[in-house]
């Protein structure tokens, strides 16, 4: 069994305490939790599945003495002094922000070397960045050639997210289309910034220099009427941003080779150019070669947006687990270990 530490309880966090009860691979041994409130609590109730015995603590020194193979950092920023700690105690770590590609970035050195130092392995994931923005299209690229331009694109229905912060702050929707500018200017330089990751990704596998990654569009859709997210309980007032659409491009010495649309809605049918139906897949891929290809990667529509993407991120974490244990030590990619798999196998009738 690989012993587990979970860093965090967001919404990400907590989908992935409960989804390891009973795991059959992995063993969840400590929990850590940012506020008070939280600490000394069964974190199974926590996180609103079943009692555990495993109690939250705020001390990363606590979670330490449990002796983790392995941590999921779930923080809502990225921290790399942080994790660069984990790895030099032996612990193999996974994070959902900002690892997604590390070579050439100012982070790369210290998180490799402090790996190597302990003799443990670094990644990152999510579905965007990662995904849809790099995984998906390179998986798709081995079915074709005389490739010219790969275009991504994500509709993402934010309406059952459980997180308000993540929506409200992260994103900016239920702001004034002119509200807390610095703000929407920090989130835009993120996206770029982790989108330019995924970018590097690709050129580095397609053996070409990425020399700049640029914000080429950015448009939103105001809310018509109030509308009230149901599970996070924001209010996104009439007149204010119920929708984001960035328009990213990546080019080597001026030529475009990889595009990125990322719409982040609160409700649907915002207006022309707005996702209508969930008929219409989460994300699309086009990759323009010999032959074109169109790949889409979705839920059926009778199926929560949310709640899935949420459990996607979640399970995609958990299934890497294994796979970055057995992964050699230092900073590493999608690219230098066997894509993951469902860890918990098969189960008959809920079993």
């Amino acid at each position: 069994m690989i012993r587990l530490a979970q860093l965090y309880t967001g919404g990400v966090g907590a989908e992935i305490v409960r989804r390891l009860a009973g795991h059959p691979q992995i063993e969840l041994v400590a929990v850590l939790v940012h506020s008070p409130e939280k600490g000394g609590q069964d974190s199974g109730l926590l996180c609103g599945g079943a009692a555990n015995g495993i109690i939250t603590t705020t001390s990363l020194d606590e979670v330490l003495a449990t002796r983790p193979d392995a941590a999921i950092y779930s923080g809502l920023n990225p921290d790399f002094p942080f994790i660069a700690n984990l790895l030099r105690q032996g612990i193999n770590t996974y994070s959902g922000v900002g690892g997604f590609y590390l070579p050439g970035t100012p982070e790369f050195e210290l998180i490799d070397h402090a790996g190597r130092e302990g003799n443990a392995s670094f990644t990152g994931g999510g579905n965007i960045p990662g995904l849809v923005a790099d995984v998906f299209p390179l998986f798709l690229s081995g079915y074709t050639g005389n490739i010219t331009e790969i275009r991504c694109r994500q509709w993402n229905d934010v309406s059952t997210n459980p997180s308000a912060v993540q929506i409200h702050l992260r994103l900016g929707i239920g702001k004034g289309p002119d509200e807390d500018l610095e703000m929407a200017r920090a989130v835009d330089e993120g996206w770029a910034r982790g989108m330019r990751k995924s970018a590097q990704m690709v050129a580095d596998v397609m053996g070409i220099e990425l020399t700049d990654m640029v914000l080429e569009s950015k448009r939103i859709a105001l809310a018509q009427e109030d509308i009230l997210l149901p599970n996070c309980g924001l209010l996104v007032k009439k007149g204010t941003v119920a929708g984001i659409e960035w328009n990213l491009v990546a080019t080597s010495h001026g030529r475009p080779f990889y595009r990125l649309t990322n719409q982040q809605t609160a409700a649907l049918k915002l207006g022309e150019g707005w996702r209508q139906t969930h008929d219409e897949p989460a994300w699309r891929i086009e990759i323009d070669g010999d032959p074109p290809i169109v790949g889409t990667f979705g839920w059926p529509v009778d199926v929560d947006p949310g709640a899935s993407n949420y459990k996607l991120n979640s399970l995609r974490a958990i299934n890497t687990i294994p796979r970055l244990v057995a992964a050699e030590p230092g900073a590493v990619t999608t690219l230098d270990y066997a894509a993951p798999i469902a860890s918990d196998g098969i189960r008959f009738d809920g079993v």
